[in-house]
């Protein structure tokens, strides 16, 4: 059916609003950027929504919404950073967790049997508040609205929630690919 492939069509649609969104922070244009980056959160939302209510899952969809999630999270912070609106310490502390985190989903399914693949609330929690604060980023750029010390309370929470999902990370499977590579 035609109506079941809608979150499949969202999902591909975010991915592709990573250009702009990159071209528009690169060319300051952040009126712009917190438009497509608003269009993103929409199709996030309805994508999950409609492929929960209606049961339109599909292999297809679990396996790239979350890496288009993942690319337009990671392409806008890196922008961002280029451009000077986001502490470059803060990009690479994030991109080593996912890259940690990344490297450990590898082995584990390589090292653990039967190892599925399924996010933790915390990394869901992290991703939410990583969304907010380049949201509200993008928000003080454009308009000037946001207070310094709100974007510092949700940069201090982006920063315990990082560090509590690699705990949880590590804590499983994290142990058990220890374990299979040094015991």
């Amino acid at each position: 059916m035609i109506a079941s492939s809608i979150p499949n069509f969202l999902t591909v649609f975010r991915f592709f609003l990573v250009y702009p969104i990159v071209i528009s922070i690169l060319e300051e244009n952040y009126q712009l950027t917190l438009f497509f980056f608003f269009l993103a959160g929409i199709s996030d939302f309805l994508d999950g929504y409609l492929a929960r209510k209606y049961s339109w899952e599909s292999r297809f969809g679990k396996i790239f919404d979350p890496i288009s999630d993942k690319v337009l999270v990671i392409a806008t912070l890196i922008s961002l950073s280029l451009v000077g609106e986001i502490n470059i310490y803060l990009t690479m502390f994030l991109l080593s967790r996912d890259l940690f985190i990344i490297v450990g989903v590898i082995l584990s399914s390589l090292l653990i049997d039967n190892y599925e693949i399924k996010p933790y609330f915390s990394g869901k929690f992290n991703s939410f508040v990583l969304m907010t604060y380049l949201g509200f980023v993008i928000i003080e750029v454009s308009f000037g609205l946001v207070p310094v010390v709100f974007l510092n309370f949700l940069m201090v929470a982006l920063l315990i929630t990082s560090l509590y999902s690699v705990i949880e990370y590590l804590n499983y499977p994290g142990r058990k690919v220890i374990s299979q590579i040094f015991f």
